[in-house]
């Protein structure tokens, strides 16, 4: 994780956030009201209820709006009217608005997350799915008292809440999937799957092989390929070598040791064939990966800015 910003609108219609794919995750809480959701790979308007919640993957385009007809506008420009609109609203008409609690995800790792990017583009809980998980429905309480009455301590306290609810919104996704769907996600419902991933996240800089992992499963390499195939959605050789660069991404970008300690940790015995795999699977050299990469985060630090009053952005230490 790298930043996350929280918020909660109390939204007068009519009213259209056009949000944009840049994050690398949002969740929508409905708390009050019914409004429309629609997504640049779903064309199709979804009816959210109060008690809803959705998790859409990062890289996809959504607006929500309180009515299918209601043509959005970039969310900035909506939530910095909204005041002023609330305060103007005859008491009358107070219950025409909608309240939505709001979490966006900046992650520290440069270009698509290795999970997020596992995730579909849309995870909807409708309210009656979302309150049989109660620790959610708990989470869920305590952010927003934080988003309406930030105390003290609220810059340490909001960004841990917001991860975790990342974690229980796509475990009650997966809790709904049947057996062997879900992806990478279903693959940890999987015994002896789990183990493997457990073996190669855990030791990365291991000589893992097929053969070498169906024993620690006590399963034959036959069957363990095609186990692990079917539920990763890859072969182990691949899925190795892709946790292996992604570990070499965040030492690049996160530290300033040699290539010859990245290539050791990572499971390779040279710097040059460390550099020759890294260069096949994100087509630069690392260091040429390390100098763009922290260019990057400084300039997504240097931009990343609250957008309304009524939000409020915490960045993780």
């Amino acid at each position: 994780m790298g930043a996350t910003v929280i918020a909660q609108a109390e939204l007068v219609p009519p009213w259209g956030l056009e949000v944009d794919p840049i994050a690398e995750a949002h969740v929508h809480v409905v708390q009050r009201g019914t409004c429309w959701l629609r997504t640049s790979v779903e064309r199709q308007h979804v009816h959210l209820g109060a008690g809803d919640v959705v998790l859409i993957r990062g890289g996809v385009g959504h607006s929500i709006c309180d009515n299918p007809k209601t043509r959005p506008a970039p969310y900035k420009k909506v939530l910095n009217a909204m005041p002023h609109r609330l305060a103007s609203l005859p008491k009358s008409r107070a219950h025409e608005t909608t309240v939505v609690l709001c979490a966006k995800y900046l992650f520290q790792h440069v270009g698509p997350h290795p999970l997020t990017s596992l995730l579909p583009p849309l995870i909807h809980l409708r309210a009656h799915e979302a309150e049989r998980h109660v620790q959610l429905q708990l989470l869920l309480q305590l952010l927003r008292h934080e988003a309406i009455d930030a105390g003290c301590g609220t810059e340490l306290v909001v960004p841990r809440l917001v991860d975790s609810l990342l974690v229980f919104v796509v475990r009650a996704w997966l809790e709904g999937q049947p057996v062997g769907a879900g992806g990478w996600f279903g693959a940890l419902r999987d015994p002896a799957i789990a183990k493997a991933l457990s073996l190669i996240h855990g030791q990365p800089q291991s000589s893992w092989s097929v053969e070498g992992l169906a024993r620690q499963v006590a399963q034959s390499r036959a069957t363990f390929a095609r186990r692990f195939a079917e539920l990763v959605g890859e072969t182990p050789a691949a899925y190795l070598t892709r946790w292996r660069m992604c570990l070499a991404t965040k030492l690049l970008c996160e530290t300033d040791v040699s290539l010859d300690e990245v290539a050791s940790r990572v499971g390779y015995e040279t710097a040059p064939a460390f550099s020759k795999a890294f260069r096949r699977s994100h087509g630069s050299a690392p260091g040429r990966f390390r100098s763009l990469a922290r260019e990057e985060l400084e300039a997504r630090a240097a931009t990343s800015a609250p957008v309304a009053r009524s939000m409020r952005r915490t960045d993780k230490t």
